[in-house]
C-alpha cells in the first residue's frame, strides 16, 4: 500500500503543479468521456435529479446534469490543487462574506458546529482557517473511505489547513473530551449524508422525497450547548466561491430542529443553481413504507 500511495500522491503532485486553467482544461477534456462513455453513475444522477424536479421536462433534466458533470471535473481538479495553492491564492477564491458571525459567537467559548451540504466546492470551506479567530481551533468530521490509500490521501490533501480531523463514528467522544479539556472548537459537519440503515429514524421532505436526516450531531451539540451555523457556498463563476454564514437558532417546539432546518436551508440553496449539488451520491436509497418499514428505492 505504501508504494501504491506514494506513486499515486507523486502523480497527483504533479499534476497539482499545473495552474488550475491548465487543470480545467484537462478536466474539460476528460469528462465527455467521464459522461458519454464511462457513464459515470449516470442512472444515479438522472433518478436524483428527476425525483427531485418533478416539475421539470426530460431537456431540462439533461441540461442540469450535463452542467453537473462539468463542475464535478471542477471540484475534483480544484481538489487535487490543494497539495500546490498558496494561502493567497484561496483567499482570492474564497470570499466569506460574514465571518464576523463566528467572531461574534466566540466571546462565550461555546463549540461552534457549523453544517454545509455537498455544495459548489465543500473542501474549500477549510480555508476559513486562513481567517481564524485565536484561540479558536478548527475541526472537521469526516467519512474515513474503504479505499485507504485515498483515505490517506484525502486527509493530507485536508491537511494543508491544519484542521483537526474527527473520523466520523468517533465525534460524540472527542467534542466531549476537548470541551472537557477547555478547548473551543469550531467543528465542521458535512451533515447532508445517507445515516446508516439502522439510524433511519429521523424523516423529512427533503427535494419532494421522503428524507431520512442524520441528527447525532445535533444530540452532541445539545451536551455541549453549542452553537449552530449554516454554511451557503455560491460560485461565482468557475473556480470562485463566495460563502455566507447564517445563526440556526434551536427550536424547543420541534424535535431536531436544527438538522431540520439545515436540510431546508440546503435545499433553497440547491434550488437556487441545482448542477452545483452531488448528485453522484445514491441519498435516497431507502424510503419509508407507510407501515414504517424501510425498503430498498435505488
Amino acid at each position: 500500500m505504501n508504494i501504491r500511495f506514494a506513486l499515486t500522491r507523486f502523480c497527483l503532485s504533479a499534476l497539482a503543479h499545473l495552474p488550475l486553467r491548465a487543470l480545467y482544461v484537462v478536466s474539460d477534456m476528460l469528462m465527455p468521456l467521464v459522461y458519454h462513455v464511462v457513464r459515470y453513475r449516470r442512472k444515479t444522477v438522472r433518478a436524483n435529479l428527476t425525483a427531485s424536479f418533478p416539475e421539470k421536462s426530460l431537456s431540462e433534466i439533461k441540461s442540469i446534469e450535463r452542467r453537473f458533470y462539468r463542475h464535478f471535473g471542477s471540484i475534483l481538479m480544484e481538489t487535487v490543487k490543494l497539495l500546490h495553492i498558496s494561502d493567497d491564492e484561496l483567499r482570492r477564491r474564497v470570499h466569506f462574506t460574514n465571518p464576523e458571525l463566528i467572531y461574534g459567537l466566540c466571546t462565550d467559548r461555546k463549540p461552534i458546529f457549523t453544517y454545509l451540504g455537498h455544495y459548489a466546492n465543500w473542501e474549500y470551506v477549510l480555508s476559513f482557517t486562513l481567517l481564524n479567530q485565536p484561540g479558536l481551533n478548527i475541526c472537521q468530521v469526516y467519512h474515513p473511505l474503504s479505499d485507504k490509500v485515498m483515505d490517506r490521501l484525502m486527509l493530507r490533501l485536508r491537511g494543508r489547513f491544519q484542521a483537526t480531523g474527527i473520523p466520523q463514528e468517533e465525534t460524540a467522544r472527542t467534542m466531549l473530551r476537548r470541551h472537557a479539556e477547555g478547548k473551543h472548537d469550531l467543528l465542521g459537519l458535512i451533515a447532508d449524508q445517507r445515516p446508516p440503515k439502522s439510524q433511519h429514524r429521523e424523516w423529512i421532505e427533503f427535494l419532494h422525497q421522503p428524507t431520512a436526516i442524520i441528527v447525532g450531531s445535533e444530540r452532541i451539540g445539545e451536551r455541549l450547548d453549542a452553537h449552530y451555523v449554516y454554511v451557503d457556498m455560491k460560485v461565482v463563476r468557475r473556480g470562485y466561491y463566495e460563502i455566507h454564514l447564517s445563526l440556526i437558532e434551536p427550536k424547543p417546539e420541534e424535535s431536531f430542529s436544527v438538522s431540520k432546518q439545515f436540510m431546508r436551508l440546503l435545499e433553497k440553496t440547491i434550488n437556487r443553481a441545482p448542477q452545483y449539488y452531488l448528485w453522484t451520491h445514491n441519498r435516497w436509497k431507502w424510503a419509508l413504507k407507510e407501515d414504517g418499514t424501510l425498503y430498498r428505492n435505488r
